[in-house]
């Protein structure tokens, strides 16, 4: 009988080790799914948790104006205006320096006057936003930040391009006003943010006029209105 107690005590102890040493199968997968969530979100330099939701990408509807040749516009060029709508998508990286837009613009009524720049094509574009000054350091009221874009449009290229459409790079300095949150918070979250916008882009590839052969390198182009932005729901960067 003492034999047969020894033996079952032994048994019992092991038994109860066991249960110690071993977690439930769900436990285990569980953390070894954040493990391996962790790891790739180190390696592919992306944010996670909070910060992922932060830094989730933005749709950005941005109905306006668009204001041409008001400076420094060549012979037959007139200063024109018109109706102007454009959407960009925003996706940043775990990087302040890096920030992925790409987007399109179309006036598609054209512009006022008689000018060879009033058309209705589009404008697609696909570059990086480098920042400026952040909304936190104006207290939440504006930022400035500086995106660099590689265009498609029509006309695009200069002479040197045969074909109807052609690519340039392009700079730009965008100014936004966040007056949904300082002045329409009270209207609910869709008005607080309502945002408006100012962008001053400059054509940087140097293009030369097809009948004087002369470059001029500071014709810039402005688009202003309201940006309403669609998912992103973290602080502005």
């Amino acid at each position: 009988m003492p034999i047969i107690t020894r033996g079952a005590e032994c048994a019992g102890a092991r038994a109860v080790r066991r249960s110690q040493r071993r977690e439930p199968r769900h436990h285990r997968v569980t953390r070894g799914a954040l493990v391996t969530l962790a790891m790739l979100g180190g390696l592919a330099g992306l944010p996670t948790g909070a910060a992922a939701q932060e830094r989730s990408p933005v749709l950005l509807l941005q109905p306006g104006m668009l204001s041409a040749d008001f400076v420094s516009a060549r012979d037959g060029y007139p200063a024109t205006t018109g109706f102007n709508l454009r959407f960009a998508t925003i996706v940043p990286t775990s990087s302040k320096w890096w920030t992925l837009i790409v987007g399109g613009s179309v006036a598609p009524y054209g512009t006022s006057g008689i000018t060879p720049r009033s058309t209705n094509t589009p404008v697609l574009f696909i570059g990086n936003v480098f920042p400026g000054i952040a909304a936190s350091r104006t207290g939440g009221w504006f930022d400035l930040q500086f995106p660099f874009y590689l265009t498609y449009s029509y006309g695009g290229g200069g002479s040197r391009n045969s074909a109807i459409y052609g690519r340039d790079f392009v700079g730009e300095a965008a100014f936004q006003w966040y007056v949904g949150q300082k002045v329409f918070r009270e209207l609910g979250p869709s008005f607080s943010r309502v945002r408006v916008y100012l962008l001053v882009n400059q054509v940087l590839t140097p293009n030369e006029d097809q009948i004087t052969g002369t470059t001029d390198r500071f014709n810039p182009v402005a688009l202003y209105g309201v940006t309403i932005p669609i998912g992103g729901r973290g602080p502005a960067r």
